[in-house]
């Protein structure tokens, strides 16, 4: 039997010493948990107690038919903070809150004039929370939105998860933000993040997510219209869920994209007037036509498809520098392929409001539909 050595006894001396120092895991059964499924987050107008926080928790059932009907509860403290209130909101129920499932963070409209970057700076650190959840507000509040409970949505399935995680609805109007990517474009300079806007009806049976708002760090937020949400979607995510009116030169027809392409560059070898040029390839069919069209004329309808585009994009594009925000990242861009022995985000700052675009669309329509 091999001896212990001198040395070694100071070693196990001291693992005996400690041994009864350490904690054990933090591991519950899942029966004495409860998940998250959502949380929202409301201003209150009480400065004592500003914040109201809703909690979506999953009941969990032993069949499908079980879940039908009363399938989540829901709790609500309103507190000075957002951490004290869901300290409180343990103590009204018998299992523990479990955030690991909890895939929706919803802001009140009116929160986010009032330190929004305090409950982001909450939502960041909590080590439960996850980052890969998703981010949207809530109107007119972000309780209303979260207990609103639409016919179509099933057992075991979250209505707003369906809706940004595109495995369910698929559309240009719908943006999607992870709380990871939030975070990103709140610290960087030269990139605004943009959320989308969660609407319910007054009966809280209906929802609908066709609008968005572009936060401003300690700036006035834009809200971005229907019309402006899906330029976004398309210019920023590439999204080819897209289809543009057209109606234009005795034209009236409805262009469906199934693919696109975009390339910019920053061109600021004029000082005088700073250049943004845009290359951007648009290719789809006829989906819808309000008057008879030929299959010869694809040139004609493609150069007015071009036109539309132009002044789609156009328009949104001047409508972030008028409004000072950068949705696109233009500035994190500039940023990223300046030389950084210098200021180049006040150099940014500097040249947005006089930049010029220069967009170029060519659109090709390949078809004018299936029809015989």
């Amino acid at each position: 039997m091999k001896k212990f050595s001198r040395q070694s006894i100071p070693i196990i001396l001291s693992i005996l010493f400690f041994t009864p120092f350490l904690s054990s895991c933090g591991f519950k059964d899942i029966d004495k948990r409860i998940f998250v499924q959502g949380i929202a987050i409301d201003y209150t107008d009480n400065e004592e107690k500003p914040y109201k926080v809703t909690l979506k928790l999953a009941i969990p059932t032993g069949s499908l038919k079980e879940s039908l009907g009363g399938k989540y509860a829901y709790l609500s403290r309103e507190d000075s903070s957002i951490a004290g209130a869901i300290r409180i909101l343990k103590t009204h129920t018998d299992k523990e809150l479990d955030f690991g499932h909890s895939r929706i963070i919803l802001l009140g409209e009116t929160l986010l004039n009032h330190n929004v970057e305090e409950v982001m700076d909450f939502l960041f650190r909590r080590r439960d929370i996850q980052m890969v959840a998703w981010v949207a507000v809530g109107d007119p509040t972000a309780e209303k939105v979260l207990k609103a409970e639409p016919k179509t949505e099933m057992a075991a399935s979250n209505v707003l998860t369906n809706l940004f995680s595109q495995n369910g609805v698929e559309s240009a109007y719908v943006v999607s933000t992870f709380l990871f990517d939030m975070r990103r474009k709140l610290l960087e300079p030269g990139i605004d993040p943009v959320l989308p806007v969660v609407q319910v009806n007054e009966d809280e049976k209906k929802l609908k997510a066709n609008k968005s708002v572009v936060l401003k760090v300690k700036s006035k937020h834009t809200h971005l219209s229907s019309k402006f949400t899906k330029s976004y979607n398309v210019l920023a995510n590439n999204n080819t869920h897209y289809d543009l009116r057209i109606q234009e030169e005795n034209h009236h027809f409805l262009f469906a994209i199934d693919s696109v392409n975009i390339k910019y560059k920053i061109d600021t070898s004029s000082k005088e007037t700073p250049t943004i040029k845009l290359k951007i390839t648009l290719r789809g069919i006829v989906e819808e036509s309000f008057e008879d069209m030929s299959p010869k004329e694809l040139d004609k309808y493609s150069r007015i498809a071009s036109k539309a585009a132009k002044k789609n994009i156009t328009d949104f594009l001047k409508m972030t520098q008028e409004e000072n925000i950068d949705p696109m990242g233009f500035g994190l861009r500039y940023r990223a392929t300046r030389l950084h022995n210098r200021d180049t985000f006040a150099e940014w700052k500097e040249i947005y409001p006089n930049l010029q675009f220069d967009v170029n669309v060519k659109a090709s329509v390949e078809s004018t539909g299936t029809i015989e």
